[in-house]
């Protein structure tokens, strides 16, 4: 069993990371375009690919959130919402989501069609938010002011790989971090291990899932 995790950024260009089923990295991409992560996919060959990004925009006109994204922020997991309005995502500041579009699009096109939570995840696209994995895995949320730094996010982020046995060694930034922990969640859902948020169906939002209550836990303790 194997996952290939994808960091989307738009000025870097994309970080993959490909786990296998002990968790070990077995190879690692920098700075790539959405074709040549296509292009990884078919060389690799991965069970499934977890994309940090949404795979299309809300549905319903005017939606500003889609329902899984609703669904985290009140469990204190704060995200970049993904509308519904072209006027809206068309703006700079969206051109990471645009490019996460076209990922799941070359996906597809590989062999590996978008996962909505409904039928078999194997040789699927997932969405992923690695924030929601280290979170997740750490079993609470990381001290305020945390996500103010690079340093800070990094050091609560490889917390949570190093506590699932994930070497992050050969990890030489935050992107990397990132992308491995997308492979990671890849790997709780194709164990049958992960809570997907959102209307199954039309969005599926998939984050590992260790006690099994849907990270009500979280709610319980509070911000």
């Amino acid at each position: 069993m194997r996952a290939l995790g994808v960091d989307v950024s738009v000025a870097r260009g994309m970080d993959a990371v490909l786990l296998d089923e002990d968790g070990r990295i077995v190879d690692t991409a920098r700075r790539k375009t959405p074709e040549e992560i296509g292009a990884l996919l078919v060389r690799w060959a991965p069970d499934a690919v977890a994309i940090d990004a949404p795979p299309a925009p809300a549905r319903g006109p005017g939606a500003s959130m889609r329902a899984g994204e609703r669904e985290l922020t009140r469990l204190g997991i704060h995200l970049f919402a993904t509308p519904s309005s072209p006027k809206i995502w068309s703006r700079p500041f969206y051109a990471w989501m645009r490019v996460g579009f076209r990922v799941f699009a070359v996906a597809e096109a590989a062999g590996y069609p978008p996962f909505f939570g409904t039928g078999r995840l194997w040789h699927h696209a997932l969405e992923v938010f690695p924030h929601a994995t280290a979170v997740a895995l750490a079993g609470e949320l990381p001290p305020r002011g945390s996500a103010r730094t690079t340093s800070a996010k990094r050091a609560f982020r490889t917390t949570s790989l190093l506590r699932q046995g994930v070497d992050p060694s050969p990890l030489a930034s935050l992107d990397q971090v990132d992308a491995a922990l997308c492979a990671l969640t890849g790997l709780w859902a194709l164990r049958g291990r992960a809570a997907f948020f959102g209307v199954p169906g039309e969005d599926a939002l998939g984050v590992p899932d260790p006690r099994g209550d849907r990270l009500a836990h979280l709610r319980a303790a509070g911000p």
